[in-house]
């Protein structure tokens, strides 16, 4: 499996069963009675399928045939709307399903601009944008817009996170790219969005304060407090905050997470938070509109993976965000990896739109060889010993192997058991 692949079982893995074992960033958690989004952007980036290419007919503004705005309309190998939870409400650019660098199942990708001989960028992605809004699970967004989403609960914990990727022609900068912001429909409705928090590339800030000469590579963190009693929206502007974040930020993970018990949020890189305990620019903290991308001038190739808003994940509890404390594979929470855990993944082997419960044991929303796998490195000890005995009943004890592999091999033997009946 490549390094890209990995990397996003694993953090599939933290996305659900809660606060990840090692120091690092939060992580969010998709709740069946809270708002949230998830844009996982999944097919085979390898498809021959004739309607998906950049040039291949696309949805218009209102959407056509279940499609999203710009989504492909002749293609049904990738899938670039929201699962379950969220509502896409504008993809801008002539986007595909590409490789991605964080996940197996492809990435939204816009490839393709380049720099003109006279300057200026040029080609089918120019300013690249996803918006999309929050809604309750598998509920359309509620406002009288489609803008407009369901807002996260300020006075609990919630955590975005995302992966991208960004490319540049020689001799460009960040400009004034924006890579995200993250906003609040519910103050003006309708459409009308207040940030929260935006992250910029240099070159559009005042550059006497906040670009010096050979940080036009950096991004800024526009935040508040953004003064309410200044009125006039230039000079509003004047009194937010702009912080650098003084390293390359070209390819990873970003999260932010807002910290409801004191109404602060904290910005991750990666592993590194690199800007913490600061303000909204609106004074709000009911998120409900994400856009990635998107500015006065635009990224080369952009790309965005595994886009999720939800609240803090708990530690813990086992269910279906994950076996929590519990070993992993142990689908029915009993506390114990058993037959009963084998039949679960049984019942329901090559499912889709699944839970951990439903035997999903490594959160890629597929009940596969994989989750089979982690049953049986997880089997309990008691099973491997119930194994034993009975492969030293049926004369078989010569070849039991070693301890670490009985349990993998209980398995095997009990799964084609059961799929030859």
């Amino acid at each position: 499996m490549k390094a890209g692949g990995i990397k996003g079982i694993a953090f599939s893995v933290m996305l659900i069963v809660g606060v990840p074992i090692c120091a690092g960033p939060p992580v969010p958690f998709l709740d069946d009675t809270e708002p949230g989004l998830d844009l996982p952007f999944s097919g085979d980036p390898d498809t021959t399928e004739a309607g998906c290419a950049q040039d291949a007919p696309r949805a218009s503004a209102g959407g056509e045939g279940g499609k999203m705005h710009n989504e492909l309309l002749e293609c049904d190998n990738w899938d670039f709307s929201p699962r379950q939870w969220g509502q896409a409400s504008f993809l801008q650019g002539s986007f595909i399903l590409g490789d991605s660098t964080a996940s197996d199942d492809g990435a939204w990708s816009c490839p393709g601009n380049f720099q003109k001989p006279n300057g200026g960028i040029s080609g089918p992605c120019n300013n690249p944008t996803v918006r999309a809004v929050t809604t309750y699970r598998n509920q359309p967004a509620p406002g009288p817009s489609s803008s407009d989403g369901a807002p996260m609960d300020p006075n609990k914990d919630w955590v975005l996170r995302f992966d991208f990727k960004i490319e540049f022609v020689a001799g460009d900068t960040f400009g004034s790219d924006k890579l995200f912001e993250i906003s609040s429909r519910t103050i003006g409705g309708g459409g009308n969005t207040s940030d929260l928090v935006q992250l910029n590339g240099g070159f559009g800030v005042d550059e006497a304060s906040f670009s010096p000469e050979g940080l036009q590579d950096r991004y800024y963190v526009n935040h508040g407090p953004w003064l309410p009693e200044v009125g006039d929206h230039d000079l509003r502007a004047q009194n937010q905050a702009n912080s650098l974040i003084d390293i390359p930020m070209d390819e990873g993970t970003v999260t932010v997470h807002y910290r409801s018990a004191v109404q602060l949020l904290d910005l991750y890189f990666n592993d590194q938070l690199v800007l913490a305990d600061f303000e909204s620019l609106s004074g709000h903290y009911d998120v409900d509109f994400i856009q990635l991308g998107g500015g006065s001038t635009s990224f080369e190739i952009a790309q965005f993976d595994n886009i999720t808003l939800g609240i803090l994940a708990a530690t813990g509890t086992c269910g279906p965000q994950g076996p929590g404390t519990s070993v992993s594979g142990d689908f029915n929470c009993d506390g114990v990896v058993d037959v009963a855990d084998l039949g679960i993944v049984g019942a329901n082997f090559n499912t889709t739109q699944v839970t951990y419960v439903d035997g999903d044991a490594n959160l890629d929303n597929v009940v596969d060889v994989a989750d089979l796998g982690v049953v049986g490195a997880n089997w309990s000890a008691a099973q491997a010993a119930l194994l034993a005995r009975s492969l030293s009943v049926a004369g078989l004890t010569g070849v039991i192997p070693e301890p670490a592999t009985i349990g993998v091999l209980g398995v095997g033997l009990i799964w084609v058991g059961k799929r030859r009946r």
